[in-house]
């Protein structure tokens, strides 16, 4: 079977270059209440490993005592928590807790609670019974949500209640994931300043010896081989971004399965496949999900080569200096683009310069230079 799995929410056959971050949080998790780690926000744009970097985070959980709750930022996330803490904690909560947390109405299931017609416990107060219980066997709760949005309320609800479970010393973890912009948003809500002091890592490209560690491993621990040339360039081409090392490597073994080696032959051909498949699956929502005013300097950064300097965007746009550091700093929080020395940026988003170019003509028309940021 293929190794690779460039598909959303799939999880690498090896994890390459985020050992710091993982090992990080499992510290947090060993070294007790209030912890730093045990907060903890990853941030980066799509395709960066966001997702996966979760789940493999939540699948050495119950190694150290931890049983977890993994969820997505959507409507109905607070009840999701508390379906899977009922399911997880079966084995691990004695019969008498079991009937306790039932008889308190859990979920709303407890039939004594829908015979009497009383008010339905809290969302805190469940889980906290929920924690009271998994106290007594030494077990921690980690919930994790994947795709953070400020503007969901159930979110806002749960990082307010979780920092109340931090100041009672609960058992608990709370590892977020999100782009840029989003997390940028929670970060900024009145409700939840609490959260500007956990934990941030900013996932940044693997280096090219990650790279090839995440491509060459999970071809020789599947049986195959792939030539060094084909290697080299497969994690060129991925810039390290985990997305592209995970497409490359499903591309290029998918050519010729039946051969022992994979050539250096078949990974350009991957190169070519992986490139349709960025623009399908990554740049085309990106581009989408930005405003007219940012694609329009995106636009502009697209004529140079290497980097841009602030200044001549400005003249090139038509807009002054402040504006054009306004739409530099967006497009930095949004994990487009990055720094590259005093009043230089560059893109940051692999294939996003080919992109735009390929796409000029049809974009100019959603395109506004003049867009003022915050207006648009």
């Amino acid at each position: 079977m293929n190794p690779f799995s460039p598909a959303f929410g799939s999880q690498p056959n090896y994890l390459a270059g985020r050992e710091a971050i993982v090992q990080a949080f499992m510290a947090g998790l060993a070294g007790g209440p209030g912890d730093p780690n045990r907060s903890t926000i990853v941030v980066g744009p799509r395709g960066s490993g966001k997702t996966a970097l979760l789940a493999h985070i939540a699948g050495l959980a119950p190694a150290q005592g931890w049983i977890q709750a993994q969820v997505t930022a959507l409507p109905g996330m607070l009840d999701a928590i508390l379906e899977q803490l009922m399911t997880n904690a079966q084995e691990l909560l004695p019969s008498a807790a079991k009937a306790k947390l039932t008889s308190v109405g859990a979920f709303g299931l407890s039939v004594s609670v829908a015979r009497t017609q009383e008010r339905p416990a809290s969302w805190r107060l469940q889980t906290s019974r929920f924690l009271e219980a998994l106290a007594a066997t030494d077990t921690g709760l980690l919930i994790t949500v994947d795709e953070v949005n400020a503007g969901l309320n159930e979110l806002v609800h749960l990082v307010a209640d979780y920092q109340h479970f931090v100041s009672e010393g609960r058992q608990v973890a709370l590892l977020l994931a999100g782009l840029p912009g989003r997390v940028l948003q929670l970060l900024t809500h009145k409700s939840v300043s609490f959260l500007r002091r956990a934990a941030q890592h900013h996932l940044q490209p693997l280096s090219q010896a990650d790279a090839r560690l995440a491509l060459r491993i999970p071809i020789e621990n599947s049986g195959r081989t792939i030539e060094p040339a084909g290697l080299d360039a497969a994690a060129q081409f991925s810039t390290g971004f985990p997305f592209l090392v995970q497409m490359v490597g499903y591309q290029s073994w998918r050519q010729n399965p039946e051969h022992q080696t994979i050539t250096a032959a078949d990974v350009s051909e991957g190169i070519r496949a992986s490139g349709e498949s960025m623009d399908n699956m990554i740049l085309d929502t990106t581009i989408r999900e930005i405003s007219p005013g940012d694609l329009s300097f995106l636009l502009a950064m697209s004529k140079d080569q290497g980097f841009s300097l602030i200044k001549d965007l400005g003249i090139r746009l038509g807009i002054t200096p402040a504006n054009a550091g306004q739409y530099r700093l967006r497009l930095i929080k949004q994990g487009l683009i990055e720094p590259y020395g005093r009043g230089r940026v560059r893109f940051a988003l692999p294939l996003l310069q080919d992109y735009l170019l390929r796409h000029e003509a049809g974009l100019f028309s959603r395109a506004t230079p003049w867009s003022v940021p915050g207006d648009d």
